[in-house]
């Protein structure tokens, strides 16, 4: 087996830089074939993706593997980079990713129920033998014809602006203080956020509307910002996406939302409305930031097409 790995030395607060060195011994050490790629800057990891499928191809290899190493952004990055390579080359054949959970996220890991320590992690992707075929988002934007992809979640709102705060919090770049830096922002946005309109059509249901949307995020896993168990029940393996909408609640619906999440319980309450559908249309009004797994993106208005398509992922 040949692997490839895409590393973001700067994930987690530089904490893949430190635990780099280790890794390449347990490489080393376990007599495995490898080739490390180093990202640059932001979008990197899809160019070498890329370029790595590129050299696959062209060599006829059918025993490679991608492990994209950092944290969930980078892993977002490399699937972006390998449904872009795919698209351009239509292949029956695709090579699998693998993801190596070095980043302060890693939500991503905490979905497909993965050790979060990279040792063990790393152990399994090397002990494994076959691809695991998973659903990963799939995103169209209906104003602007472009498309993209999500291993986690799609979020215009709250979580937006949590990850935007987050990402320019002086905790990010911490590596031990860096998974506080979520919180930080959470009771920031919780205080000042105002709600806003979002028109969602759920698959073949009647439009429903909200006027004072708070949060709006479609998942395709169990968690969003570093660990919040937002819907229980989401499934890779599912071809489903779920989408969950909280109205603007009120300091007492606020803590009740939240004693209610940590009972996986939340979903019950009124003022949260929760999706599971094979294909969702979402609309909002005016300029809103959004995220996708975990990474920002441009402040505009949205008009969304989502639904899930299939990738294969090298899961033990």
């Amino acid at each position: 087996m040949k692997y490839f790995i895409i590393i973001n030395l700067y994930a987690g607060g530089d904490n893949a830089r430190k635990v780099w060195p280790d890794i390449q011994k347990q490489l080393t050490a376990s007599n495995v074939s490898y080739k490390a790629l180093y990202t640059e800057y932001p979008n990197h990891a899809v160019d070498l993706a890329k370029q790595i499928l590129g050299k696959v191809d062209a060599s006829g290899q059918k025993d490679a593997v991608i492990i994209a190493a950092g944290g969930d952004g980078t892993l977002h990055e490399t699937l972006l980079g390998c449904e872009r390579y795919y698209e351009a080359h239509p292949n029956d054949y695709q090579v699998p990713i693998a993801f190596l959970p070095v980043g302060s996220g890693n939500d991503f890991a905490r979905g497909i129920k993965t050790p979060l320590h990279w040792e063990k992690v790393l152990t399994d992707i090397l002990n494994c033998t076959t691809p695991t075929t998973i659903n990963v988002g799939h995103y169209v934007d209906l104003d602007h014809h472009t498309d993209g992809f999500f291993t986690n979640n799609f979020g215009i709102g709250f979580d937006a602006t949590v990850v935007h705060l987050a990402n320019h919090s002086s905790l990010k770049t911490n590596a031990f203080f860096g998974k506080f830096s979520y919180m930080a922002s959470i009771l920031n946005v919780i205080i000042n956020f105002k709600g806003f309109h979002a028109e969602i059509l759920p698959g073949n249901m009647p439009k429903v509307t909200f006027n004072r949307t708070f949060l709006l995020t479609t998942t395709d896993i169990p968690y969003f910002g570093g660990g919040i168990n937002i819907v229980p029940t989401a499934s890779v393996l599912d071809d489903h996406l779920d989408l969950v909408i909280v109205e603007k609640p009120s300091v007492w619906q606020l803590i009740l939302f939240v004693s209610m999440i940590f009972l996986k319980r939340h979903l019950r309450l009124k003022f949260i409305h929760h999706y599971h559908e094979k294909q969702l249309f979402i609309k909002t009004n005016g300029n809103r930031l959004a995220q996708i797994d975990g990474e920002e993106l441009n402040q505009e208005t949205y008009n969304l097409k989502l639904e899930t398509v299939k990738y294969p992922f090298w899961i033990r």
